[in-house]
């Protein structure tokens, strides 16, 4: 993802403050620069004494915000096995692994423990994980039992129906129904999948001249 005429500068420690000032401005502005994040994570494995696990956690957190991208999976790769097991840092884990089995009712009680030290520091990450989970749900189910929806989103009946609206989506009958997509439509076969393995005509010339010299 970087030029290699921009390495030797990438990996100079002298340059690390200011990425990771960059850092702490994407949490605080809502924008992102995974190249910059990466470039600290890169630099936090060749000189481990200058590492931070709070600009790590803030890092991972922000790279959570764009699942179902796989960016906070290329952030786990640069960072140490030790710094993982960090409880900051293991706490973050148990949530990605939760969001990323769609495990959505669960996420928000796993999200209590961050909230003080690092959510509160990283503003729309609620927003950006009920996002993701509207997202699959779209890509999954024509209807979702409102509770279900609910839990899933961590709200109540006035922010649910908003949400809603915001997709075009109903609620009828304590049931939510979802707009139809290519995703969550069954597709009719086409002729040539219908048939499965069976060798059309023109299959079966060309094989037959092939094998027996039947041009």
């Amino acid at each position: 993802r970087v030029l290699p005429a921009a390495m030797p500068a990438l990996y100079d420690p002298a340059g690390l403050p200011a990425l990771e000032a960059k850092v702490h401005a994407q949490c605080k502005d809502g924008s992102y620069d995974l190249d910059n994040n990466l470039a600290v994570l890169k630099l936090y494995q060749f000189h481990p004494e200058k590492s931070n696990s709070a600009v790590v956690a803030r890092i991972l957190v922000k790279a959570l915000m764009h699942l179902p991208e796989t960016d906070y999976l290329m952030c786990t790769y640069l960072i140490p096995e030790a710094v993982q097991e960090e409880t900051l840092i293991a706490n973050i884990g148990n949530v990605a692994t939760l969001l990323e089995t769609c495990a959505f009712r669960s996420v928000w009680k796993a999200l209590e423990p961050l909230e003080a030290e690092l959510l509160a520091h990283v503003p729309g990450f609620a927003e950006a994980v009920r996002e993701f989970a509207l997202h699959t749900m779209q890509m999954t189910y024509q209807t979702v039992p409102e509770s279900h929806v609910r839990e899933s989103l961590n709200v109540d009946a006035a922010q649910l129906q908003k949400l809603l609206q915001a997709r075009g989506w109903t609620l009828e009958g304590g049931v939510v129904k979802l707009t139809l997509n290519d995703d969550n439509t069954a597709k009719p076969k086409k002729p040539d999948e219908a048939a499965g393995g069976v060798l059309q005509f023109n299959q079966l010339s060309k094989l037959l001249s092939s094998t027996f010299g039947l041009y």
